[in-house]
C-alpha cells in the first residue's frame, strides 16, 4: 500500500465522562425471574475436586486496540517540518481531489481505518471486495469491508507517470496531502 502524509490539523474531540455506576430504574413491581437452574460455583468446583474462588462481576473500561495493534498517525508534525513538506508537494504533480476524497485522506490520516497507511492499491483493493479484510503482512487479518481508494483518470495517471510523489490538493489547490511510494 502507499504511504500517505496529510497537512491538515487533527481534529478536536472532547473527553466524556466515564459514569461510576450504573443503577437501573425499575419499578418496583418489576422482578426479574429465572427459571434456569445453575450449579454454584461452590458446587462446580467441589465437582472437579479443586478449591473454587468465587468472583465477583464487574465492568472494566479501556480502550478499544486498533485493527493491526497499532495506530497509524499521518498527520504531518506542526512548525518547520510541515512547512517543509508543503513546499516540497508544491514542486509535484498535483491531482485535485474531491469533496469525498477529502474525507478520505481526513479518515486515513487520523488512522480511522488503520492499518492503511494510505490508499489501497489493487491487492487490498480485491482483498477487500472479494473477502471483506486484508491480510497484513504478518499474516494477520483484519476485518475491511468497505474499498478505500483514490480513482484517478487517464490524463492524471499519464500526468504523475513514473514519479513516485504526488500532492494531493483541495478544491483551492491547497496541498492537504502527498501520496508517495
Amino acid at each position: 500500500m502507499a504511504s500517505m502524509g496529510t497537512f491538515i490539523a487533527k481534529t478536536p474531540s472532547t473527553p466524556h465522562p466515564i459514569p461510576n455506576a450504573f443503577k437501573p430504574q425499575l419499578p418496583s413491581r418489576l422482578r426479574l425471574v429465572s427459571t434456569l437452574r445453575l450449579p454454584s460455583a461452590a458446587t462446580a468446583g467441589a465437582a472437579k475436586g479443586r478449591n473454587p474462588t468465587p468472583r465477583r462481576p464487574g465492568v472494566s473500561c479501556s480502550l478499544i486496540e486498533p485493527d493491526g495493534g497499532r495506530l497509524v498517525d499521518l498527520v504531518a508534525p506542526e512548525g518547520t517540518a510541515r512547512e517543509a513538506l508543503r513546499r516540497e508537494a508544491a514542486g509535484c504533480p498535483q491531482i485535485k481531489l474531491s469533496r469525498i476524497d477529502l474525507e478520505w485522506v481526513h479518515v486515513l490520516s487520523e488512522g480511522w481505518a488503520s492499518p492503511l497507511g494510505g490508499f489501497m492499491r489493487e491487492a487490498e483493493f480485491l482483498q477487500t471486495l472479494h473477502f471483506n479484510c486484508l491480510r497484513l503482512g504478518d499474516g494477520s487479518v483484519v476485518n475491511m469491508s468497505v474499498p478505500i481508494v483514490l480513482a484517478i483518470d487517464d490524463a492524471q495517471k499519464r500526468a504523475i507517470g513514473d514519479l513516485r510523489r504526488v500532492a494531493l490538493v483541495d478544491a483551492q489547490g491547497k496541498p492537504v496531502a502527498f501520496l508517495s511510494e
